[in-house]
Order: C-alpha cells, then sequence, then structure tokens
C-alpha cells in the first residue's frame, strides 16, 4: 500500500457494475462522431456540468459506456477539467464503479489517507497518488436514460457492426504500484483477483486481472520503471488508463474497416496481444482488440 494509507477491517462495499470509462478531449463533437462512424457508437445521452464547465456525452460501444468530456474554456485553468486536460493532455481520464453504500466508501478512504477529489457525496474520484498511480471515479447514481436500466437491455445490440466488435473484454491500466491498486480494489469493495501473473510483452511486467461487478480490469506494472514503452507512459502525469480492450468478431475485418476509415492500425506497445488504433488517429484515445474467445 502506497505510503500514510492504512486500511481499514469494514467488509467491502459491492461493486455493482463499471459503469462507464471517461475520454478527455478538447473537442466533443468530433469525438462523438468518431465513436460513431468507427466503432457503431449509440449516444443516448449529452449535456453540461456547470461546476467543472464540461460538455460531455454519453455513448455505448458493445456493452460498455463511454463518456467522452471537453471543457468549454480549455484555457480557464481556474476550473477542474481544464487543468486536467492541460496537465494530462487529451486521453482516458479515469473509470468509473457504481458502488454500494458511495458516502460510507468515501469516508472510509478518507480516514484512511486516502487523497478524494470532486467529492459530491454520490460521486468522487480517488486521485492516482493513493491507489498505485490511477484515477478511479465511483458513484451510486442511476443515469437518466441509460438503456442498461431499460428491461429489454442486451449487451450484444451491437453484433453486425462493420468493426465487427461485439464487447469490453478488459480495461487495461498501467501503474507505478500494481499491489496498491489490487489492495484497493479487494479491501474497500469486492473486486476478484482472477488472474496474478508475468507478461513478457511489450515489456517484462506484472499482471493482476480483477474481475469489478461483471467487468475485467488489468493491473500492469513494468518491472523496468525507468525504460521501455510502459514505463514511459506512467513517468509524465497520467490517469493510469492505458487502453480500453475490445473483443471482436474477426481480427482481419476489424482491421481492414479501420484501415478503410484512413486510422492507421499497429501491433507495437499493445498490452492484449492484439492490434490497436494509434491513440493519435483516436484523441489520445488507445483501443486495443482481440479476437474474442
Amino acid at each position: 500500500m502506497t505510503d500514510g494509507v492504512q486500511a481499514t477491517t469494514a467488509a467491502p462495499a459491492r461493486v455493482k457494475r463499471v459503469v462507464h470509462t471517461i475520454h478527455a478531449v478538447r473537442d466533443i463533437d468530433a469525438c462523438r462522431m468518431r465513436y460513431q462512424d468507427v466503432l457503431g457508437g449509440l449516444v443516448f445521452a449529452e449535456g453540461y456540468f456547470e461546476p467543472e464547465d464540461r460538455d460531455m456525452a454519453l455513448l455505448y460501444v458493445g456493452d460498455h459506456m463511454v463518456e467522452p468530456m471537453a471543457p468549454r474554456q480549455p484555457d480557464d485553468l481556474g476550473k477542474p477539467y481544464s487543468r486536467y486536460l492541460a496537465r494530462y493532455g487529451e486521453g482516458w481520464h479515469s473509470f468509473e464503479l457504481r458502488i454500494a453504500d458511495c458516502p460510507d466508501v468515501a469516508a472510509r478512504l478518507k480516514a484512511d489517507g486516502y487523497t478524494l477529489a470532486s467529492d459530491y457525496g454520490m460521486f468522487f474520484y480517488v486521485r492516482p497518488e493513493s491507489t498505485g498511480g490511477l484515477l478511479l471515479e465511483a458513484c451510486d447514481v442511476s443515469i437518466p436514460n441509460d438503456p442498461y436500466d431499460r428491461r429489454n437491455w442486451r449487451p450484444d445490440w451491437a453484433e453486425g457492426h462493420a468493426s465487427t466488435v461485439l464487447r469490453l473484454d478488459h480495461i487495461a491500466c498501467v501503474l507505478n504500484d500494481a499491489e496498491a491498486a489490487r489492495r484497493l480494489f479487494t479491501t474497500y469493495v469486492d473486486g476478484e483477483v482472477l488472474d496474478d501473473r508475468r507478461i513478457s510483452a511489450p515489456q517484462p511486467a506484472r499482471r493482476v486481472l480483477l474481475r469489478l461487478g461483471g467487468d475485467d480490469v488489468a493491473l500492469i506494472q513494468p518491472d523496468d520503471p525507468a525504460s521501455g514503452v510502459l514505463a514511459d507512459f506512467i513517468r509524465p502525469p497520467t490517469s493510469g488508463v492505458y487502453a480500453l480492450v475490445w473483443a471482436v468478431e474477426d481480427l482481419g475485418r476489424a482491421q481492414a474497416f479501420f484501415e478503410e476509415k484512413g486510422l492507421r492500425v499497429t501491433r507495437e506497445n499493445c498490452v492484449s496481444g492484439g492490434f490497436a488504433i494509434d491513440p493519435a488517429d483516436f484523441q489520445g484515445a488507445r483501443h486495443e482488440f482481440v479476437a474474442a474467445s
């Protein structure tokens, strides 16, 4: 566990679901259109959050929600989201857990020395310095008009899109302390460790695979924090979220479709064994693709 953080002994809270992953961008319209055009994203809500002066869109790719966010005044560093974008740049911001007893969990975390931010009662962020390098959002509220809450929600609704994307395989996080993140996810919430192994690509590292409310999250810690692609990722300010890894029906067809759209694809720096769209072609966000099991 990170310095200054002590764990309590209360029972872990139940993770109801992984709600979404936030994609921080400067141009929300372009981002929304990219998801719709390339990954068959289904937009179901848009809005403005005045306390942080930011716009957002909510959309599903397969069974996973993505939330592009953009500050209205990116040069106004008096706003928290503008400060974030200026420091971290475009790319993955965080993912969110919906948990039971959210205020109680926040109180426990604060009592044990974790650093929280944007604590609005029913949702809050846990800052990377006390999680091993991951920016995590937690909530216990429903999102209005979320298709997930409909009686006829089908996670396979997107099957048949030209990308052949079927569902989220896992969220890949690269951290400087995977053990601190593992302890957070198994002490304060009821995350389950599915696997803990060594990997060699894209560089030697420890990889802990967790199940959180029905979704999988990989915590990856490079052996050498000073060199290599994973070390390069964690060296500057980062949220810790490295990639969304999607399961596709046909890797060859998916790659051909993305290339037809003018996107560059690569197998370099992938943590999944599949291929990725160059993050520079997706407003800083890394999407990787693997064959569905």
